[in-house]
């Protein structure tokens, strides 16, 4: 039972079951990302194999029954659903299959599958699992938690997009100059799409962080004062947003392009990735 307060003041109660429907549709999202998952592997195991239709339209159907499905937990918790790991898992699995169609709907390079669609799959079984969101009664926390979470989650999204084009930059080069030919790599896109596509994703990953940032500094500041500077989750943060800087900078003023920015982006998805291993849920500073 909801309880929905109308303009007059009166208070409807509205019986209802997003609840299940959001668990039943993330379930069904991550039947259809697996049904994707394994077309994409097979591609890897028979080098001839395309990434079929099938699959590509097994991923948009699994992203959008993930995103009504992660719509209506929101709309039932009266916030956005990333108050929780389980949560997060959840939207940072749906913001990586945005990324991936995104590009996939400009360059049409299927192979970016093969990296994109397991970790899609892990995070959104890791989102299924559950989890019970922590109780507040602040509305102010409850959106500054969903606001500074939605866009840290948003900026590991694009890094992740430009590690994958890292990583396959770095792949495609070393294939070239040993002249070699690997079963796999005449899908790989060209070197310098890869590296359009890298630099993109990271000035979009260095702008969603930064803002990150600001949303979370501001108001942990004013709360806490100085005692939040010392969060490993904190520091680490920042840690990866000046990794972004400093390509975007490094880009910019010094020209760096190729092997070195495909290193210097998979430096920051790490980094990202250490950032979300050590997040406990809540920051150390907030139980003081």
């Amino acid at each position: 039972m909801v309880r929905v307060a109308a303009r007059d003041g009166a208070v409807l109660p509205i019986i209802t079951t997003m609840g299940a429907n959001s668990a039943s549709l993330l379930n069904a999202a991550l039947a259809l990302y697996a049904v994707s998952l394994l077309d994409s592997l097979y591609a890897v195991v028979k080098p001839r194999h395309q990434l079929s239709r099938l699959a590509v339209c097994a991923f948009v159907a699994a992203a959008g029954a993930h995103f009504v499905s992660l719509a209506l937990e929101s709309w039932e918790l009266g916030r956005l659903a990333v108050q929780t790991l389980q949560q997060m898992s959840s939207m940072a699995s749906l913001f990586m299959a945005a990324a991936f169609l995104a590009v996939y709907a400009r360059f049409k390079y299927s192979s970016l599958a093969v990296f994109a669609f397991p970790p899609v799959f892990l995070l959104a079984m890791a989102g299924a699992l559950g989890g019970t969101a922590p109780a507040t009664s602040r509305p102010m926390l409850q959106w500054w938690i969903s606001a500074h979470a939605a866009l840290f989650l948003l900026g590991y999204a694009a890094l992740f997009l430009a590690c994958v084009a890292g990583l396959m930059y770095l792949i495609q080069e070393r294939d070239l100059k040993a002249k070699r030919q690997r079963p796999f790599s005449d899908r790989l896109p060209p070197l310098g799409k890869l590296d359009e596509i890298g630099y993109k994703a990271l000035a979009a990953a260095f702008v969603l962080i930064t803002l990150g940032l600001i949303a979370a500094s501001v108001w942990a500041f004013a709360k806490w004062g100085s005692n939040w500077v010392v969060d490993p989750t904190i520091a680490l943060a920042f840690l990866t947003w000046g990794i972004a800087f400093g390509i975007v900078m490094g880009r910019l003023a010094a020209g760096w392009r190729g092997h070195k920015g495909a290193y210097l982006a998979i430096a920051g998805f790490i980094c990202a990735a250490l950032t979300w291993i050590v997040n406990s849920g809540a920051h150390t500073f907030m139980g003081q």
